[in-house]
């Protein structure tokens, strides 16, 4: 517990992109594959199964949809681990 003397500096957890996340799920969508978006934004090893599975599809679209998703959940992962 922080007490009012102590000076400690969280790093800043950045939004998840819930548009382009959208985007993602309907491209998802359209190769067959249902996308929680809930469940993405709270399990990251689910959010990670599924960029994978996004990453290594024949939609160009799809791959960088994956590539830019995964860049947005890398920049709050060592965020989290500050906390």
């Amino acid at each position: 517990m922080l007490r009012a003397d102590d000076t400690h500096s969280f790093a800043p957890v950045l939004p998840l992109p819930i548009l382009q996340m959208a985007r993602f799920r309907r491209q998802m969508q359209h190769q067959g594959h249902e996308v929680d978006l809930a469940r993405m934004c709270i399990d990251r090893a689910y959010a990670c199964e599924c960029l994978a599975l996004a990453h290594a599809s024949s939609d160009a679209r799809l791959r960088q949809e994956a590539l830019a998703l995964f860049a947005a959940y890398d920049r709050n992962c060592d965020a989290a681990l500050m906390h």
